[in-house]
């Protein structure tokens, strides 16, 4: 029983052990202090007699305490200053790092990445950044390289040819040739475009073209070459396709012009699109003025909330005008006004001042066939002044007979005169 209790106890112990250990580990984790590093390059490419490259570091204390950071390399070829670095709690430090190149006789050239520890002298934590440094060859140039760039290109996929094509180039420099002569070329259908620029030892650039197009530009799907050409050589190449849209700008410009009877319009319609479009005219016209109203081609009739309107359907090409002439004309209506006042100012003129009317009637009709008409002469003045001398000839056929009677009849002061006619 007592080595049952004792065995108990010492795995009690081992346990209790083990859990504070992890609980150690736990809180070692929790205060480690990791610094923040961030870092670019002010120059980075040296030689054997300008042989320290400098960068400009800013370094954040993320701990609760003031602290003092370390700088060191392991390569044993290379000397780093400053090397400490005091930071207080919750702040960061901005500085310079110059990284040398201590041992020149050594046969060091090209890109070398140096590690560099940044290590915490409070809790002893560290991380270290290789910083990329580029040693120019006494011996050559970087010449001797071959261009070797990357490039992807960003473009919008739709333009319309009124607005500037945009494309984005980006380059990455794959290795230490310094490229001064490397040339974007744009090359397509609808344009063409070079631009001059430079590419240092590793360096990544992006550049922006703006490209303009021909605003009459016929839409359509067009492929969009762009090279980089360095050394009077292609480098690389990407092609991209773009789609000009279509659009149609129709303009109309009416002309009147108006006479004494009659006006004409003149309308102009002109499609400053890159498109085949088709354009509807309308000419307000009510019924009586359409009737004396002609155009250059043949409308149609349209009646829209009410009004009536003479329409076209013109169609036009890019670019194209046309011109459609439009004429209301009055003039006869105005000769016939004028003829119906003429003639009624004639027939005022001319007509005779006496008017005369003549009625006949039957007065008597016997068995023998013996007839008596009475004929009635009325006339009348409507001159408006005296007429003198007025002579009455009344004709009748041979198979009649005049008889006079002038207890009937009256003067023609009077103007009537009854005559009587007998007919055998």
């Amino acid at each position: 029983m007592v080595n049952v209790i004792a065995r108990f106890g010492e795995m009690m112990i081992k346990k209790l052990s083990i859990i504070a250990f992890i609980l150690l580990m736990f809180v070692a984790s929790v205060s480690a202090v990791v610094p923040l590093v961030q870092y670019s390059a002010i120059n980075d490419t040296i030689t054997r007699g300008d042989n320290t490259a400098t960068y400009n570091f800013s370094l954040s204390n993320t701990g609760a305490k003031d602290d003092k950071f370390q700088f060191y390399t392991i390569n044993a070829f290379w000397d780093i200053s400053p090397t400490i670095v005091s930071v207080p709690a919750g702040s960061s430090s901005a500085f310079d790092m110059e990284i040398t190149l201590s041992d020149t006789d050594k046969k060091i050239v090209g890109p070398q990445l140096v590690p560099v520890t940044i290590k915490s002298l409070t809790t002893d934590d560290s991380i270290v950044e290789e910083l990329y440094v580029y040693v120019k060859p006494v011996d050559s140039t970087s010449l001797s390289y071959t261009p070797n760039v990357a490039m992807s290109v960003k473009m919008d996929e739709e333009v319309d040819p009124r607005d500037p094509l945009s494309v984005e180039i980006s380059m990455v420099n794959r290795n230490p040739l310094n490229i001064q002569d490397l040339r974007i070329i744009v090359d397509s259908k609808i344009l063409s475009k070079e631009v001059q620029t430079s590419l240092g030892p590793l360096e990544s650039k992006t550049n922006q073209i703006l490209l303009d197009l021909n605003r009459l530009q016929e839409p359509g799907i067009y492929d969009v070459n762009i090279r980089l050409v360095a050394q009077n050589k292609t480098v690389t190449q990407v092609q991209k396709e773009v789609k000009v849209l279509e659009y149609s700008q129709v303009s109309v410009e009416q002309t009147n012009v108006k006479r004494l009877f009659s006006y004409s319009e003149q309308i102009k319609v002109y499609n400053n699109g890159n498109n085949e479009t088709v354009k509807q005219v309308k000419v307000q016209k009510n019924f009586f003025s359409g009737i004396f109203t002609k155009s250059s081609e043949k409308s149609n009739t349209l009646r829209e909330n009410g009004v009536t309107y003479m329409t076209w359907d013109i169609s036009l090409n890019p670019q194209e005008s046309h011109t459609l002439t439009v004429t209301t004309n009055y003039n006869i209506v105005a000769i016939i006004v004028v003829l119906i006042i003429a003639g009624i100012i004639m027939y005022y003129i001319f007509r005779s001042p006496v008017l005369l009317f003549k009625r006949a009637k039957i007065v008597v009709s016997t068995d023998e066939g013996i007839t008596e008409i009475k004929v009635k002469l009325h006339l009348k003045n409507r001159s408006g002044k005296e007429i003198r001398n007025v002579k009455v000839i009344d004709r009748h056929p041979k198979i009649v007979s005049l008889v006079e009677d002038n207890s009937i009849g009256s003067s023609l002061q009077n103007c009537c005169q009854q005559i009587k006619y007998t007919h055998c």
